[in-house]
């Protein structure tokens, strides 16, 4: 009896954690970023991923310039064209094999998705066929070579509620699916399948977007460990945190009739008014929106906007304290000590004191909000954006400034006035 009671206490702590203190598995990474890494980088970025629990990588095989693709590896495909120095896939791949990371690769992708879409089957059938090129050229190369990391195949082109709108659109879009996953059934290339779709709340309702989807799913040869995971389209704007709920309700629901389809978030970690980190809280409240609803979630992306590779560590220290402490700090930061203005020809220079410490901060003049800052990644950041100082275009003694501090969680510090000097 009492080893039973140990058991269920054990699972009754499990769920309660999984409930009230969710968790991602994976990250996306854009080759973008990483084309100049080397294995070092690589085990860098690895080693803070597994710090929070990840195991699961989804990166593209190619990066889109002027709008022509250009592979990240060394390739044989009529009219391709290799990028960068190094193989990035074979460096992803081998850093990922030695870590214990699976990875999901992009197949392939044409920057005319966005105008044409379903609008044309014939093009988009096409993409589908020079798509398959690349499945054999990639599993060829890779699979045997790091068949404990290379895991499944990710199909860039992402699915939206504007140009997917009737049966017809998602009929297509099976039918295009399909020629990829008859392609890798038949060439013994088969492995898990992942679509990442996203939504916007302008275009549809939940209901209309999941019966699209449930009728989708009728038509396309998915086996068991396929993977639909869509974006939950919050730091895109599409959706309001509020609004995730009904939606992945729904989506969910349309999910389950496939059985063997497994239903991921995929959690967007940005803000895009201006490209800046999410605050870690933000992300906790859209974890828990929508952990209920599915098996598990990864994030867009955690290697961009929270990694110390590619931003101030703050993000990444805050996160691992939920993780492991279940802990969301509310407590507010210390304001700036110091603000000052000074009038420099006929304009206001306002400046303050900055510290490692703070996520960003947000200035005042006469109670409105004129200028937010953040700390900048590395890679995709603003260089140009001061952190601790901001130009008014004109000049008032009338004008009173303030400016609060903002943490990694997104708590916010009481306003300090400036002192005009």
């Amino acid at each position: 009896m009492t080893n039973k009671f140990f058991y269920r206490f054990i699972n009754y702590y499990d769920e309660i954690k999984k409930k009230y203190f969710p968790q991602v598995s994976g990250t996306f990474i854009q080759p973008d970023m990483v084309m100049d890494w080397d294995d070092l980088k690589w085990q860098r970025e690895l080693s803070y991923l597994k710090e929070v629990r990840m195991k699961y990588i989804v990166m593209n095989t190619f990066i889109v310039q002027n709008q022509h693709v250009r592979r990240i590896y060394k390739t044989s495909i009529k009219n391709g064209s290799k990028i960068g120095a190094y193989d990035v896939v074979d460096m992803c791949l081998r850093n990922c094999e030695k870590a214990g990371f699976k990875v999901f690769l992009g197949i392939d992708y044409n920057s005319g998705w966005w105008k044409i879409g379903p609008k044309n089957s014939k093009w988009l059938y096409t993409q589908m066929k020079n798509g398959n090129l690349v499945v054999e050229e990639l599993y060829k190369k890779y699979h045997e070579k790091y068949k404990n990391a290379f895991y499944g195949w990710y199909w860039v082109y992402e699915v939206d509620n504007l140009n997917f709108k009737s049966r017809k659109d998602f009929k297509i879009l099976a039918n295009a699916v399909n020629i990829n996953l008859s392609y890798m059934e038949s060439n013994n290339a088969r492995l898990p399948l992942m679509i990442s779709p996203f939504m916007n709340s302008k275009y549809s309702t939940p209901q209309i977007y999941a019966d699209n989807w449930r009728y989708f799913f009728k038509f396309v040869n998915f086996k068991k460990g396929d993977i639909f995971c869509p974006q939950d389209s919050v730091g895109g704007g599409g959706l309001h945190i509020t609004e995730v709920k009904d939606w992945f309700s729904a989506l969910g629901k349309a999910v389950k009739s496939r059985k063997e389809i497994l239903f991921w978030a995929n959690i967007e970690t940005f803000d895009h008014t201006d490209w800046s980190s999410a605050p870690i809280k933000r992300f906790i409240k859209q974890m828990r929106s929508e952990n209920e609803f599915v098996d598990d979630m990864i994030t867009f992306s955690y290697s961009h906007y929270y990694s110390p590779n590619n931003i101030n560590g703050g993000f990444h220290r805050a996160y691992r304290r939920y993780l492991y402490q279940h802990e969301i700090h509310d407590k507010k930061p210390d304001p700036p000590k110091w603000i000052k203005v000074e009038e420099v020809n006929n304009k206001d220079l306002i400046k303050w004191e900055t510290t490692k410490n703070a996520a960003g901060y947000k200035l005042y003049c006469n109670g409105k909000e004129i200028y937010s800052s953040s700390v900048q990644r590395k890679y995709g950041g603003d260089k140009k954006q001061l952190l601790g100082q901001f130009i008014c275009r004109s000049s008032s003694k009338k004008f009173k400034y303030e400016v609060r501090t903002v943490d990694f969680w997104g708590n916010m510090s009481k306003k300090i006035m400036a002192k005009r000097v």
